[in-house]
């Protein structure tokens, strides 16, 4: 029987990115073959998985990308079960050239699992192959893509870890005809107030039917039980309504730099600053493990 040698054990290890006892293992089994224990390594990366996949993962980074022009972005969720291996060297690094490939794909998310990681294998594989050698569930769990043609993007990582990763991300798109260089503050303080507000809505009429309905429901039902006369209700009813809406919307909400003025109010005091129109068109945050 032939010996296994450390030199032969580190050239799988440099090949696969596998652990030193799982590629003694695979050489052993596979009478010292680097590609049959580069086989051997891959099929036991996929039980591994398996094994691992029903375990929670709420854990990660959210991480974002945008093109040179300020015209497109993405952003990206892949979770993990612990906060430790979200700042682990080989899963940030998972992280960070996924976010390229999704600003690729546009976030796609079935067009990003397919496609090439490397040159070896593809987004679903090396998410098989990273989740053997860290020993935790990795998922890739949701992605998304904004664009503007007549504006900019704007995007903000909150606590970041590294390169644009981080616990909370915001992308935001703005119609506008100046220069990104003009309103490029701007942009950063909405997104800063998107992250910490989390509004569900650019405005009352943007806010889901479903959504307004059961607040409705709720907010009449609550009501009734003071047992008022019908006209001190309707008018109970319509300012609990704009306190949700001043809660929840973006453009009643307080602008948390300045809590005496709304961001409907900021928005009009920089267009007037820059002599130029500023209109919100798309706001989308992502917040690490939220509703897992």
């Amino acid at each position: 029987m032939n010996k296994i040698s450390i030199s032969g054990i580190k050239k799988l290890r440099d090949l696969t990115g596998a652990g030193f006892l799982d590629c003694k293992e695979a050489l052993e089994n596979c009478g010292l073959d680097i590609d049959k224990a580069i086989e051997f390594l891959r099929k036991k990366g996929v039980s591994t998985a398996q094994k691992k996949k029903n375990r929670t993962a709420s854990e990660g980074l959210i991480a974002i990308s945008k093109d040179q022009s300020n015209k497109e972005a993405s952003i990206i969720e892949i979770n993990s079960e612990t906060d430790f291996v979200a700042r682990n060297k080989n899963f940030q690094n998972f992280v960070f050239n996924l976010s390229k490939i999704n600003l690729d794909q546009k976030g796609n998310l079935d067009k990003l699992m397919k496609s090439k990681y490397n040159n070896e294998e593809n987004v679903s594989d090396a998410l098989t192959n990273l989740i053997s050698k860290i020993g935790e569930n990795l998922t890739i769990r949701r992605c998304k893509y904004i664009n503007i043609d007549n504006g900019f993007i704007g995007t903000y990582v909150h606590n970041v870890e590294k390169d644009d990763m981080g616990k909370i991300g915001v992308l935001l798109s703005v119609k506008t005809d100046i220069d990104f260089s003009l309103i490029k503050d701007f942009l950063k303080k909405m997104c800063m107030h998107i992250a910490a507000t989390n509004p569900i809505a650019i405005s009352s009429s943007n806010i889901d039917e479903y959504i307004l309905k059961k607040e409705k429901e709720f907010q009449l039902e609550e009501i009734k039980k003071s047992g008022k006369a019908q006209a001190i209700q309707k008018k109970m009813f319509t300012g609990k309504m704009n306190k949700y809406f001043n809660e929840v919307v973006l453009l009643d909400q307080n602008f948390v730099m300045d809590d005496n003025i709304k961001i409907s109010q900021f928005i009009e005091k920089n267009s007037k600053e820059l002599n130029a129109s500023i209109e919100i068109k798309k706001i989308i945050r992502f917040k690490v493990g939220e509703e897992i």
